[in-house]
C-alpha cells in the first residue's frame, strides 16, 4: 500500500473522500468518479453502499446506477491520483518506481513516458537507445512546480498504448488500436485527436461552468433570502407572543384592579350599615339585660317581703321601673339592607374578549403587475388569513333609522411601513421612534398601513356601512408633476407596490396634470379615474384639511364619497361588488415633500345626518 500523506501536508479538498473524509490513495481508497454528481468517492465507501450488488445508489445525490461490473467498473479519478503523487513529491514521501519489480523509491520521472524511475532504472533509461533522448525531471527539480505541470502516463487498459484520440460517438478517450477495432470511423464513429477534442470540449465546458457559476450565485441569493424569511418568521412569532403577553398582562392587571375596586366598594358600602346595626344590637342587648335583671330582682324581693316591706320596695323602685319602660334601644334608619353586585356590561365585556385581538398570517405574494409597472419594482398581493373579522359588534353604532352602521376601526400597526408612525386611528409620515421589527408582516414598498379588520357589507344586517377619514396635507417643497401625496383606499385586494391601489376605490391627493401647479383630490375605481377637484396650490407652506365619509351601500351596490363638511356627495361609484372583504388602507407620502396626517373616525365618534343617503 502506498504511504498516505499526513493531514497537515494536504490542503487540497480533492484528496479527501466526501463520505468518510479519509484520504484517497492508489491502492485501497481508490477514488472512483461518479457519473451523476461530479464527485469522486473512495472505492470502500461505494462498496459499502452497493453491498456487493450490481446496482448502486449514489451516496451524494441518491441517483441509482446499474453496474454489471461492480464498483470497479467506475473509472478511476486520475486527476486525484495525480494530485496525490504530486503532493508526495512536494513533501519528499515514498513513490514506488514504475519499472522495477522491487518498487524502489523513485527519484525522477520521464516526461515522455510518464513513468516514475528509481536511481537504477533512471540510469538504464538514459542508456536505452529508445529512451535516451527522453526528457527526465528529477523530483528535486519538480518541487515547487504547479500541479498542472506534473504529467502521468495515460494508457489504454485494453491495449496498453497511449491514449491519443477521442471518440465523440462514445464520449471516450481511446488509443490508436481502439480506433481500428472498436471505434473505427468506418463504423460511424467520430474520432479526433485529443488536442482537437480538448479544444472543443474546453469551450463548451467553460460555457457550462459559467452558467453553473451564475446559478450558484442565484442559489446563494435564494439561500440568503430563505434564511432571512426564516429569521423573519421566527421574529414575527416572538414579537406576536410578546405582544399578546403584554396586552393580556395589562388586561389582567386592569381586571384585577377593577376587582379590587369592586371589592372595596362592597366593603365601604356595607361597613357603615354594619356598624349602625351592630351598635343597635349592643344597645338592645344592654337594655334587655337591664330590664330582665330588674324584673327578676323585683319578683324575688316581693316574694320574700311582707306588706309593709313590699310597699317600701315598690315605692323605692316604681320610678326606676317606669323609667325603664320609657327607655328605648338605639334604632337604625332602615328595615332591611344589603349589598349586591350588578353584572351589567359583563356580557358586553365577554363579547369583547371573544373578539379581542386577532392572530393572522400576513403574506406578500408576487402577482400580475399592471402595465407600466417596472419589472424591478416589487408588486405583491397582500393576503391576510383569517381575512374575516366579526363585522358588526355591539360597539358598532347605528347612525340613523335607516341602519347605516359605523364599525369601529383602528390601524394595524404591525402591517405599517417602518418609516411612518401609527397610533390607534392616526397615521403620520414621520417616525417618532426607531424602525420597527422586520417581521415579514410589514409593507416595504410604500408608506402604507391596513386597518385592523376588513368590512363585509353583505354580512351587515342593514347592508350599509360607513367610516370617516380626516386628513391634513402641508407642502414642504415643490412637488413633482403627477406625484402621489396621500391615498385613502377601499380594496378587496390590497397590494404592496410603489403606486396607488389599482383595485377597488382610491381617493388620492396628488399633483394633477389637469390642474397645473395644484394639488388635487382625485377619485378612481378599478384603475379608472372618475373625478378630480383642486385643493391647494403646489407651493411651499400651503396646507389643506379635509374630512370625507365613505358609505358602502350594499343594498344598491354603491360607494358614496361624501364631503363631511356639508354632507354633499362628492362622487358615487356604481356596480360595486361587495362579495369579498373590503380592506381600508391609507398611504402617506414622503416627509421630505409634505407633512401628511390621516385619521380614522369610526364607531361612536361619527356624528351627522345621513338619512338622505338611504336611496
Amino acid at each position: 500500500m502506498s504511504d498516505l500523506v499526513s493531514v497537515a501536508a494536504i490542503k487540497d479538498l480533492l484528496t479527501e473522500c466526501p463520505i468518510c473524509t479519509e484520504h484517497f490513495d492508489d491502492a485501497t481508497r481508490i477514488p472512483r468518479r461518479m457519473p451523476c454528481c461530479v464527485q469522486s468517492i473512495c472505492q470502500p465507501c461505494l462498496e459499502t453502499c452497493s453491498g456487493g450488488a450490481a446496482t448502486l445508489s449514489c451516496p451524494m445525490c441518491r441517483r441509482r446506477h446499474n453496474l454489471p461490473g461492480g464498483v470497479k467498473s467506475l473509472p478511476k479519478e486520475t486527476v486525484i491520483l495525480k494530485t496525490l503523487d504530486y503532493l508526495k513529491i512536494q513533501k519528499g514521501l515514498h513513490l514506488p518506481c514504475t519499472n522495477c519489480p522491487d518498487k524502489e523509491t523513485a527519484v525522477a520521472q520521464c516526461d515522455n513516458c510518464g513513468t516514475f524511475l528509481c536511481s537504477i532504472c533512471l540510469s538504464a533509461h538514459k542508456r536505452n537507445t529508445v529512451s535516451k533522448t527522453h526528457t527526465i525531471n528529477t523530483f528535486d527539480e519538480m518541487k515547487g512546480r504547479p500541479v498542472q505541470s506534473f504529467r502521468r502516463l495515460h494508457q489504454c487498459s485494453q491495449h496498453q498504448q497511449p491514449l491519443q484520440f477521442y471518440c465523440y460517438t462514445c464520449d471516450k478517450v481511446v488509443c490508436v488500436s481502439c480506433t481500428v477495432v472498436d471505434h473505427d470511423k468506418g463504423k460511424g464513429h467520430n474520432v479526433v485527436s485529443v488536442d482537437e477534442a480538448h479544444q472543443g470540449k474546453a469551450k463548451s465546458t467553460s460555457d457550462v461552468l459559467g452558467k453553473i457559476e451564475e446559478k450558484t450565485k442565484r442559489l446563494s441569493e435564494t439561500e440568503s433570502a430563505l434564511q432571512k424569511k426564516i429569521e423573519n418568521i421566527k421574529l414575527s412569532m416572538k414579537v406576536a407572543r410578546d405582544d399578546i403577553n403584554e396586552i393580556f398582562d395589562n388586561l389582567t392587571d386592569r381586571l384585577n384592579q377593577r376587582r379590587t375596586i369592586l371589592l372595596s366598594d362592597v366593603e365601604g358600602k356595607s361597613a357603615e350599615n354594619l356598624k349602625l346595626t351592630e351598635e343597635a344590637l349592643d344597645s338592645t342587648r344592654l337594655l334587655l339585660t337591664k330590664v330582665k335583671s330588674s324584673s327578676e330582682y323585683m319578683q324575688q324581693m316581693r316574694n320574700k317581703a311582707d306588706k309593709v316591706e313590699d310597699l317600701q320596695v315598690m315605692g323605692s323602685s316604681e320610678a326606676s321601673l317606669i323609667s325603664m319602660l320609657k327607655e328605648s334601644p338605639q334604632e337604625i334608619p332602615f328595615d332591611r339592607t344589603g349589598v349586591t353586585f350588578v353584572q351589567g356590561n359583563v356580557k358586553h365585556l365577554q363579547d369583547t374578549i371573544k373578539v379581542a385581538g386577532l392572530v393572522r398570517s400576513v403574506t406578500f405574494s408576487p402577482t400580475k403587475r399592471p402595465n407600466g409597472m417596472p419589472d424591478t419594482a416589487a408588486y405583491n398581493a397582500i393576503t391576510l388569513e383569517p381575512a374575516e373579522f366579526p363585522t358588526v359588534m355591539e360597539m358598532d353604532r347605528s347612525l340613523c333609522d335607516q341602519e347605516i352602521i359605523c364599525p369601529t376601526l383602528e390601524w394595524d400597526s404591525s402591517t405599517a411601513h417602518d418609516t411612518i408612525d401609527v397610533s390607534g386611528c392616526v397615521i403620520t409620515n414621520t417616525t417618532s421612534a426607531g424602525p420597527s421589527h422586520d417581521t415579514g408582516c410589514r409593507m416595504q414598498s410604500i408608506n402604507s398601513c391596513l386597518a385592523s379588520r376588513p368590512l363585509m357589507v353583505k354580512n351587515c344586517e342593514a347592508q350599509r356601512c360607513m367610516y370617516r377619514v380626516k386628513f391634513r396635507v402641508r407642502v414642504n417643497e415643490l412637488i413633482e408633476d403627477n406625484q402621489l401625496i396621500h391615498e385613502i383606499a377601499l380594496t378587496p385586494t390590497p397590494v404592496d407596490a410603489l403606486c396607488y391601489q389599482g383595485t377597488g376605490l382610491s381617493v388620492l391627493v396628488a399633483t394633477c396634470l389637469n390642474h397645473k401647479q395644484q394639488l388635487c383630490l382625485r377619485v378612481g375605481y378599478n384603475n379608472t379615474f372618475l373625478t378630480d377637484r383642486p385643493l391647494i396650490q403646489n407651493r411651499v407652506g400651503q396646507s389643506y384639511d379635509q374630512q370625507l365619509c365613505l358609505l358602502m351601500d350594499g343594498v344598491n351596490d354603491k360607494i358614496l364619497v361624501i364631503d363631511a363638511s356639508d354632507n354633499t356627495v362628492y362622487t358615487t361609484v356604481t356596480d360595486v361588488a361587495f362579495d369579498r372583504p373590503m380592506w381600508v388602507m391609507m398611504y402617506v407620502g414622503c416627509a421630505a415633500n409634505s407633512d401628511v396626517r390621516g385619521e380614522l373616525i369610526t364607531g361612536h365618534n361619527i356624528t351627522g345626518t345621513f338619512a338622505n343617503y338611504n336611496h
